[in-house]
């Protein structure tokens, strides 16, 4: 029963930070593995949990689902296919292999978040936006945290959107893209379903706040917060499977 009320806390506050901003599932990650999840179990049962977190965001934003999706199809199938591509990855490699590989993957998703944005007056370059989704989607299958960070910072350099048309243009994008991903997970048999159930609960009811939000968090507080847990966990991750 702790566990379960630990992981619907951490699904509200993710779902809270990623509906106004993206890469809260840096905090919950490492709050699965410390719950006594094995990685790879970690990673599925946390992209399945906080996946609503983006949707409601959305419903309870002033943009237009509809308008979002027409606008942003294009990239939004491409992130799909290449998180099918990771997720059939993630669950076929050896389960060894991926805890080498978690503490670079979660301090890389962890460094996004100082990426600097595009010069207003630059043009945009179509083919680095997509090379950066379709990127941002295997590592949506393949691990996840991180992933909106890395759309945000995408969309922000190659398009001259407010920055709330590019917080629910991340939503959209990240919220159907890890439908696909997660599809294959509840196939997976490595999913813990009563940390899944509570984490959605909670990231249901913290993206519906941070889609009302999204204009009121300060990016710096956001940004130290994300960024704090990330190093620790990196580090953590690090120590134990290094060390």
């Amino acid at each position: 029963m702790l566990n379960f009320l630990i992981a619907m806390l951490a699904g509200l506050l993710v779902g809270t930070i990623n509906g106004m901003a993206g890469g809260a599932s840096l905090i919950s990650y490492p709050i699965m593995l410390a719950l006594g999840l094995h990685p790879v179990n970690a990673a599925v049962t946390n992209a399945l949990g906080i996946s609503s977190a983006n949707f409601f965001a959305i419903r309870s934003s002033p943009h237009s689902f509809r308008k979002l999706f027409k606008t942003y199809k294009a990239l939004i199938l491409l992130s799909t296919g290449f998180a099918i591509a990771g997720a059939l990855v993630l669950l076929s490699m050896p389960a060894k292999t991926f805890e080498k590989v978690v503490p670079f993957l979660l301090l890389g998703a962890t460094l996004t978040m100082f990426l600097p944005k595009k010069p207003k007056h630059a043009h945009r370059n179509k083919r680095a936006e997509q090379i950066g989704i379709a990127a941002s989607g295997f590592y949506c299958g393949y691990f996840g945290p991180g992933q909106g960070v890395m759309v945000v910072a995408t969309l922000a350099r190659n398009r001259h959107e407010p920055a709330p048309t590019l917080n629910a243009a991340k939503n959209m994008i990240v919220g159907v893209t890890s439908l696909a991903s997660n599809f294959i997970y509840v196939f997976s048999g490595r999913v813990d379903w009563p940390l899944a159930i509570a984490l959605f609960i909670g990231s249901s009811l913290g993206g519906t706040l941070g889609g009302k939000w999204a204009t009121r968090m300060s990016p710096i507080f956001y940004k130290t917060l994300v960024a704090v847990v990330g190093f620790s966990a990196s580090i953590w991750l690090f120590i134990r499977y290094f060390a």
